[in-house]
């Protein structure tokens, strides 16, 4: 019986120490990002990334210049890599990009072909 008060321990403390590494690793893509895609349609060319954390896990929207916003589906970040998707217009558009400190590069996935974006962390 001690032996699995023990072994039930050794798992809730394991358990602990793998959530806070994932939410410490998170911290560095949570928050604003300004980005530009100059090849994409007029209106979908610039706006913010909002990457938010929630009960441990990342959510985010996607605000256009305009205004109107864009909710962001199937948010990782791991290994400095962050990826996600988003419908517009009824297409899955998927974005995959490599995190540099405040800065971020990568390409965004289009029925259309892929486009490249850039984006500076501002908040």
């Amino acid at each position: 019986m001690k032996k699995v008060v023990i072994l039930t321990l050794m798992v809730a403390m394991f358990a602990g120490i793998v959530n806070a590494t994932v939410s410490q690793g998170n911290k560095e893509i949570v928050g604003e990002w300004k980005y530009e895609v100059p090849s994409a349609p007029y209106g979908y060319e610039k706006g913010s990334l909002i990457i938010s954390e929630k009960e441990g896990a990342l959510a985010g929207v996607i605000k256009f210049e305009d205004g109107y916003k864009i909710e962001l589906k199937k948010i990782t970040y791991a290994e400095g890599v962050f990826k996600c998707g988003l419908y517009i217009d009824y297409e899955y558009i998927s974005i995959k990009a490599k995190v540099d400190g405040k800065n971020m590069k990568g390409a965004v996935a289009t029925p259309e072909g892929d486009m490249p974006i850039t984006a500076a962390k501002i908040k």
